[in-house]
């Protein structure tokens, strides 16, 4: 169509300037908009790996899938966040563009995708023998990728499809399908075949999408306070803000659902706005010093910390709200820890304000404790599986994690205490905040304030 313009302008001035060659020029830019457009390769190539982009792929797989059935098999890197951090980003494509030379060398009738976060995707008409395609890569995976000042040991999971999708809708989704089924492979630590099951959880998860942009749009997104319990000050010093959905056609959207959702959406960050900016309207309208509370905490999620104006957008909320920042203690989890630099730009501004910072969840991921040490953390908090694997007698570790940090000044904080043998015995062991269902789930406005108006927990008195 562009081509065709360039030519209809063309024709119109040639018919005003006929004395004049200028109809050549415009055939040679019509072609020239026919070559960039039909058969420059870089257009449809990912930049970063060199395969086919996941945004080309998407009609490329709609013509494949009219022919007839075709076949997919699926290979997503494990640990892929933890993999970058380890060996930095710049590493990371190259071990990426390695294992796509090694994919288009080693599968010549396979049509190469890279459908991002370390997956790739091998489309075929012809009917696949996967077991000998997985026995192949997996067989290449044990040994090293290396690439100019690149040498990565790496793993994968797996997944693989056969047939024809009936649906136009299946085809949209068809790369969230492999990634939801290469998120259970590495679970499962298992091949999985891709089936309806899969099919369903994709379409939910479009579904919780729409759901979380209309919260965004409609100002829906609901805020609900978990108390934290301070052990010297034996009260409830302050409250987790958390995220909240309900939305008129799904109902209740569980939180490990909408933020997974929002996270791979993008939405995130709008989303995370929203609650600090609903925290602030709370602290607006009940400052800390009439609740009797030092701080409120709020979650930030990985994808938040990536951007470098993140801290400014936060203080410019606060601002506006006329809300000081260093009335919130800002948790972090362990997996921004790979944005080191982006990172610590955000941390710096947000300390210099003063605010607290949180490290969210450690026991979860691969940080240990010198390098969690590198960041202005005051506070660390153990994540709910590391304390309750304590008290079940399957990883005795908690007390001597809990020394380590306190040895260079970190506070622990413990999640998920259930009762009071828990509460006491942290206690004990010095931690400064416990939180959990023993003192309270998370609650609505209203009911976070009768809570603090009318509950005192009971926790055995701090020895150390």
């Amino acid at each position: 169509m562009g081509a065709w313009l360039v030519l209809c302008v063309g024709y119109v001035v040639r018919m005003y300037a006929s004395p004049y060659l200028v109809m050549n020029s415009f055939y040679m830019l019509a072609i020239l908009i026919q070559y960039f457009a039909f058969q420059n390769p870089d257009i449809f190539l990912d930049r970063k790996t060199g395969a086919l982009s996941h945004l080309t792929a998407t009609p490329y797989l709609q013509e494949l899938n009219e022919r007839g059935p075709f076949s997919a098999f699926a290979i997503g890197i494990n640990d892929y966040t933890e993999s970058c951090s380890l060996y930095d980003e710049r590493q990371m494509t190259k071990g990426l563009r390695a294992i796509t030379r090694y994919l288009k060398a080693a599968f010549p009738d396979c049509q190469v995708i890279y459908a991002a976060m370390g997956r790739f995707v091998l489309l075929s008409t012809k009917e696949a023998p996967f077991s000998q395609v997985h026995e192949e890569i997996n067989a290449r995976m044990q040994a090293p990728w290396v690439d100019k000042h690149a040498h990565l040991y790496l793993t994968a999971s797996y997944a693989m499809f056969q047939g024809q999708l009936k649906r136009r809708e299946g085809i949209d989704l068809f790369f969230d399908y492999t990634a939801t089924a290469l998120h259970r492979a590495e679970e499962q630590h298992d091949v999985i075949v891709m089936e309806q099951s899969l099919f369903d959880q994709a379409r939910l998860n479009t579904t919780v999408w729409r759901a979380i942009d209309r919260a965004i749009e409609t100002n829906a997104v609901e805020i609900y306070f978990q108390p934290l319990y301070g052990t010297q000050q034996r009260r409830i010093i302050g409250a987790e803000v958390l995220a909240r959905l309900h939305d008129e056609e799904l109902g209740f959207i569980r939180p490990d659902i909408f933020i997974t959702v929002a996270e791979r959406s993008g939405s995130i960050t709008q989303l995370g706005e929203q609650v600090f900016e609903k925290a602030c309207l709370f602290l607006k309208e009940h400052p800390l010093e009439e609740i009797g509370l030092e701080r409120l905490n709020l979650n930030l999620s990985p994808i938040q910390c990536r951007d470098s104006h993140m801290a400014e957008h936060l203080c410019c909320i606060a601002q506006r709200h006329k809300v000081p920042i260093h009335s919130f203690r800002f948790e972090i989890t362990e997996s921004a820890l790979s944005y080191e630099q982006r990172l610590q730009q955000n941390m710096d501004m947000l300390i210099a304000q003063g605010a607290v910072l949180s490290l969210d969840d450690f026991g979860t991921g691969y940080s240990n404790l010198m390098r969690v040490l590198k960041f202005p953390f005051e506070d660390v908090k153990l994540d709910m599986s590391f304390v309750r694997a304590y008290f079940d007698q399957t990883n005795k570790l908690l007390p001597a994690i809990i020394e380590g940090f306190q040895s260079f000044g970190v506070q622990i904080t413990a999640e998920g205490i259930e009762n009071k043998q828990m509460a006491d015995t942290l206690t004990t062991f010095g931690c400064r905040i416990l939180q959990g269902f023993y003192f309270a789930k998370p609650l609505p406005m209203d009911e976070f304030l009768h809570y603090l108006k009318t509950t005192k927990p009971k926790v055995g008195s701090y020895t150390n």
